[in-house]
């Protein structure tokens, strides 16, 4: 029997019909500017708020890499993790969305676990789930591989491990990473600049800004150093995991497609960071 996990968020982060999301995703991308002709794209990083906050850049970097090419694989690493802990992959069949159900590379299981030991990851977690319409809206005929990535040297090698997988099974792969930035205020317990709009020009221009140009320059250790060190980034293993399976892809650089904060939709003493990024050649 297949196995097929439900949907478990609330509908407040994502909608509950399809319509409804194919809706939301139309205005989320129009007016996005299309990349140079010939782009080749072999991931990126997003946010995993709920739609209304970070949908829109989400999907602006899904877009772009669907018209870059179709592959047979989405992989998501999610995050969430801390050092201490084992990448966690989801080992269902398929995962129930609003579009229709997405069905999983589960044969990419056994030979992922060859190469790098995976604990059974468990609903429940925002990271992947807020990304599955976007994936199903997107890339219609991919199947998708689902982890969770820690924020240690245990991303940068199943980033690697993932890439080496699809090489070996020649698959054609696109790997993201989903990743929030700084979390600051008093709902979070960090505010070492105070309130107001010189907390969030901080956050903008100085946290946020140097865990950004450490992704853009697809350097891992520094994003994961960042990220430990300023507290500005709660799921860097999902960064570090999809710039290590983009390098081994053939990525050299990432592209900035934008950056705002919650902030920006919803003015709080409490606010998340945002940012679109796409591996390219």
């Amino acid at each position: 029997m297949m196995k097929v996990r439900p949907r478990t968020l609330p509908i407040g982060w994502y909608p509950e019909s399809g319509r409804e999301c194919q809706n939301r995703l139309t205005a989320f991308i129009a007016g996005v500017k299309p990349l140079a002709a010939g782009a080749k794209i072999y991931g990126g990083v997003m946010p995993h708020a709920g739609w209304y906050f970070s949908g829109r850049l989400a999907a602006q970097v899904f877009y772009l890499a669907a018209q870059s090419g179709q592959p047979q694989v989405v992989c998501i690493f999610g995050g969430h993790l801390g050092s201490g802990s084992p990448p966690l992959l989801v080992m269902e069949d398929a995962w129930e969305t609003p579009l229709g159900e997405i069905t999983l590379a589960k044969e990419m299981y056994q030979p992922l676990q060859e190469k790098i030991t995976c604990a059974r990851e468990y609903p429940g977690d925002n990271t992947i789930e807020i990304q599955l319409p976007m994936v199903k809206h997107f890339f219609p005929q991919a199947k998708l591989l689902a982890l969770r990535a820690p924020h240690s040297q245990q991303a940068v090698l199943l980033g690697q491990a993932v890439a080496a997988v699809a090489n070996d099974l020649n698959l054609s792969l696109l790997a993201f990473g989903s990743s929030d930035l700084t979390h600051y205020g008093p709902n979070y317990g960090w505010a070492p600049k105070g309130y107001g709009e010189a907390a969030v020009k901080w956050v903008k221009e100085v946290n946020d800004k140097k865990y950004i140009d450490r992704a853009l320059k697809m350097d891992t250790a520094g994003v994961l150093d960042a990220a430990a060190r300023d507290q500005s980034s709660c799921s860097a293993g999902a960064t570090a995991a999809a710039i290590s399976a983009s390098t081994a892809m053939g990525a050299a650089k990432g592209v900035l497609i934008d950056y705002y904060t919650s902030y920006d939709i919803m003015p709080n003493d409490s606010f998340v960071g945002y940012a679109g990024i796409i591996f390219t050649g």
